[in-house]
């Protein structure tokens, strides 16, 4: 398979400033000479603890975040480099489901209203093609059109994840970044959302890169696993090489802090 995604020596800094005045301070490396490949079609995952610089390197990949150093390449070219027209092209691209569900929605506007903004925004079809739009992706997000006219507060925490979905798909989009999409719902919801991602990595011919801190539920889902480690990728390989045959100390140790059924 070819690469979608290449990230090339990537570092990522914050400048902070000191408590007094003329104090020094020194710069936050969030990231710190990343490099990772990403191929169209898979769904690898992107493992750490909290701080690690997980999240920061989707923003990256995204765009969301400028890079101090490095390249990140996607379908070959390089989105530092975009102009205004391309970037614009690339957000229709690419999509992004938060961890949050209660949060990363507007509690001010109804569903329909959510789902309609990327259309709006991006000039896609008419009003009445976008109705049956929505329509389709409520339906393959296990919801249906009359949770069109509610609002997010009516809706459960799995059901709003399912609207964050169905958001971040609405314009039909190749590559995903999941972050941590499932830590803030009940463990019983939890399979739902995976299973349900895996139905539409299928139906729309998605790459994904999951950000997760839970070894098992990427085990279950990715092909490939990336760990990182205080804003440095310390391992890649494919599931069965990192739980069979991990290199790294901090790979072992994640793997060891797995909780075992007893």
């Amino acid at each position: 398979m070819e690469n979608l995604v290449e990230i090339k020596n990537v570092f990522k800094t914050y400048e902070t400033k000191g408590a007094f005045l003329g104090q020094k301070t020194e710069p936050v490396h969030t990231l710190r000479d990343v490099s990772l490949d990403i191929k169209r079609g898979e769904i690898i995952g992107l493992v750490g603890e909290s701080g690690s610089g997980k999240s920061t390197l989707g923003n990256c990949i995204l765009k969301l975040l400028d890079i101090n150093c490095g390249e990140i390449l996607y379908d070959g070219k390089n989105i530092k480099d975009f102009s205004k027209a391309e970037t614009k092209e690339f957000r229709k691209k690419t999509g992004l489901i938060f961890q949050n569900p209660y949060s990363s929605l507007n509690p001010k506007m109804k569903i329909k209203e959510i789902l309609m903004e990327p259309l709006i925004v991006h000039n896609i079809q008419n009003k009445k093609r976008r109705i049956v739009m929505l329509n389709n992706i409520v339906n393959l997000t296990g919801l249906n059109a009359d949770d069109l006219e509610r609002y997010p507060h009516e809706f459960s925490g799995g059901q709003r994840q399912r609207i964050a979905i169905a958001r971040a798909l609405i314009l039909k989009p190749e590559f995903v970044v999941a972050d941590e999409p499932i830590s803030a719902l009940d463990v019983s919801i939890q399979a739902q959302i995976i299973n349900l991602l895996i139905e539409l990595k299928d139906k729309f011919n998605l790459t994904y890169l999951f950000i997760s801190h839970d070894l098992n539920v990427v085990k279950y889902l990715c092909s490939k696993i990336a760990i990182m480690y205080r804003g440095e990728i310390v391992e890649t390989g494919t599931t069965e090489e990192i739980f069979n045959s991990p290199k790294h100390k901090y790979t072992k140790l994640l793997l060891d802090s797995i909780p075992e059924i007893v």
